[in-house]
């Protein structure tokens, strides 16, 4: 007896600390793990290949202090967790993906780190898919490209980017309406190309959004100053916009359709410029059970404007044309629970004569007119 009495005790004066500890602690850990097959025609004059990629996998901690009012201060420290080690996206290290420190109350959210712009926030209401991986619009409609870098996975050109050094503001949800905004420190001008100039470059965003019922509506604005998007030795200034629209409505509480318009210039060298118009629909139907279809397709429009050359996976031939492109994407998903699926799929990207567009973050850009195509066969799993 005495010695069950002295067992409870020792784990009583072990446990008590430890019990406390957790109910003063806020700290969750969460994340999703996506992994996908794909076995991919490359296009003309290159060999089929098959390779696994893990785009949008992540870890992550995060929590929260109440300091009275309604008041709090929060943190969060997200990171890739590429389970196959699939590419080199584990380079943008600790705390690479959305991470931040900030507070919030009845005035909103003010938080600062690096984080998905407004625009890139308020467009995820109107797709089904990830910018990136096969079925990813991110090239055709916001010139993106995922490089695993110390900048956050950008290239100075990419729109809807995850952005470091940024201070960002979230107003109150007031019956279905958001603002929210951002704008990045001007050290922000070591990560671009032409850092050795007396620019500094800088990003503003803006992003305004209505969702209610089965309805949403939104629109962004992002404005990068001297990111010498064309990486020109004589460019050391500049100023590239884009503008995004979006809405969406689910029907019968079943199948969402979706529409997005991008509207993207670029200020280049000696008043050269370069200009892209886009759009994108999209469909993501619950058959019921654990069964459901996403569709979409995207097109990039010619370029216009005098500039010659490419910025990111825009061509430039001054507006002779040719430089369209579209995406077509499939998808069937069979989820086994709310937090689990299989999914399998296709998607083609096709080129106009001088359309360089790829499947994001598979392969290498395809040659001139080319196209490129990929049977995808994916696992998703949050927690």
């Amino acid at each position: 007896m005495k010695k069950k009495l002295i067992a409870v005790a020792v784990a009583g004066a072990l446990g008590v600390p430890g019990v406390a500890l957790a109910q003063a602690s806020t700290v969750q850990i969460y994340g999703t793990l996506i992994l996908n097959y794909n076995y991919m025609d490359q296009g003309a004059g290159r060999p089929n290949v098959d390779m696994f990629n893990a785009h949008d996998s992540n870890i992550g901690f995060k929590g929260e202090e109440a300091l009275g009012g309604g008041t709090s201060a929060w943190f969060q420290c997200e990171s890739t967790m590429d389970v196959a080690n699939t590419t080199a996206t584990g380079a943008i290290g600790l705390c690479g993906r959305n991470s931040a420190f900030g507070m919030k109350g009845a005035f909103g959210n003010v938080y600062a780190g690096i984080w998905d712009t407004p625009m890139k926030q308020t467009m995820a209401n109107f797709r089904p898919f990830s910018t990136s991986g096969a079925f990813g619009m991110g090239a055709l409609l916001w010139n993106e490209a995922n490089n695993a870098t110390a900048t956050g996975g950008n290239t100075s050109s990419s729109f809807t980017r995850r952005q470091n050094n940024m201070w960002n503001y979230a107003s109150p949800n007031m019956g279905g309406f958001q603002v929210m905004g951002a704008f990045s420190a001007t050290n922000e001008a070591t990560a671009q190309t032409n850092a050795s100039t007396v620019q500094k470059a800088r990003l503003y965003g803006l992003s305004a959004q209505y969702i209610n019922g089965p309805l949403a509506l939104g629109g962004g604005y992002e404005k990068h100053n001297d990111y010498n998007a064309a990486a020109q030795t004589n460019y050391t200034g500049g100023s590239d916009r884009a503008f995004s629209l979006g809405a969406a409505y689910t029907f019968m509480g079943k199948v969402k359709a979706s529409l997005m318009y991008v509207d993207m210039k670029y200020g280049l060298a000696a008043g050269s410029g370069l200009s892209q118009k886009s759009y994108s629909a999209h469909i993501d139907w619950d058959l019921g059970g654990p069964n459901r279809i996403r569709a979409g397709w995207t097109r990039a429009g010619d370029t216009s404007g005098s500039f010659v050359g490419t910025v990111g996976q825009f061509v430039g031939n001054n507006g002779a044309g040719g430089t369209s492109a579209n995406l077509y994407a499939v998808q069937y998903a069979y989820g086994f629970s709310k937090r689990t699926e299989i999914n399998f799929g296709y998607a083609k990207v096709d080129n106009s004569a001088n359309g360089i567009y790829r499947l994001q973050t598979l392969g290498p850009a395809p040659n001139k007119g080319e196209n490129e195509s990929a049977w995808v066969l994916g696992a998703k799993h949050t927690f």
